[in-house]
């Protein structure tokens, strides 16, 4: 089964957003007050898919795929 680059990126991003979760429960019940391991969990399950999505909309760009998520004026002008 062949997948394309877009399909890889949200499978990887998908796992890693699934296992920074699972870490983010078990430091919930095992963290230190001082730790910031709960924090620094919480910020990468966020920026996960927000990297993700940049990522997609750069490798399509470079492809020339546009998609309807994109605004581009000159676009319009035809």
């Amino acid at each position: 089964m062949k997948r394309n680059i877009k399909q890889i990126i949200a499978i990887l991003s998908l796992l890693a957003i699934i296992v920074l979760i699972i870490l983010f429960v078990i430091s919930a019940f095992f963290a230190k007050p001082g730790d910031n391991t709960f924090l620094t969990l919480f910020i990468a399950i966020i920026t996960i898919p927000i990297l993700a999505w940049l990522l997609l909309f750069c490798v399509g760009h470079m492809k020339g795929n546009h998609t309807i998520t994109e605004s581009f004026p000159e676009d319009n002008q035809k």
